[in-house]
């Protein structure tokens, strides 16, 4: 049995705003050791537990739609295997395991295209922990539709 837990975090901007329940937003996952920039896939985090995170990406928007195939766009697997790996990273880092983390090995299954008009990308990743090897099983899914099992191992380095 694994005790999951939720730190609440509030982005409130005025009186009316809506209290966000995001843990980890992009610019705090900038913060980290994680790629920034475009490199960095991961948008926000909604939840985490000691063996589960539970990620976003927007999508409509992405930066490589107009390159990658521009007259018919679609993401590119190699990122979505990225994303993965960073969400994995990003357990590790919660649970305060420091140092660089690397992708050293991946299993992949895809089984539909993630488009423009999908909008936002979730990753749901079961993670098992030995030592400073962290092995995930992330489930990837659009609206509608499941987009792919990733199976990223992440060790870190210190």
């Amino acid at each position: 049995m694994s005790v999951s837990f939720k730190i609440m975090r509030s982005s409130q901007t005025s009186a009316s705003a809506a209290p966000s329940t995001f843990i980890y937003t992009r610019s705090e996952l900038e913060a980290t050791f994680l790629p920034v920039g475009q490199m960095l896939q991961i948008d926000r985090v909604t939840e985490i537990s000691p063996d589960r995170i539970v990620c976003e990406m927007d999508i409509a928007r992405h930066w490589v739609f107009p390159l990658h195939f521009p007259s018919d766009p679609v993401f590119p697997g190699s990122l979505l295997i990225e994303a993965a790996g960073q969400a994995v990273a990003v357990l590790a880092w919660h649970m305060g395991i420091r140092g660089k983390p690397r992708l050293v090995k991946v299993t992949a299954r895809f089984e539909s295209c993630v488009l423009p008009q999908d909008e936002t990308l979730s990753l749901v990743a079961a993670v098992r922990r030995r030592k400073n090897a962290f092995c995930g099983v992330a489930d990837l899914s659009v609206p509608g539709r499941s987009v792919a099992q990733i199976e990223p191992m992440v060790i870190i380095i210190s």
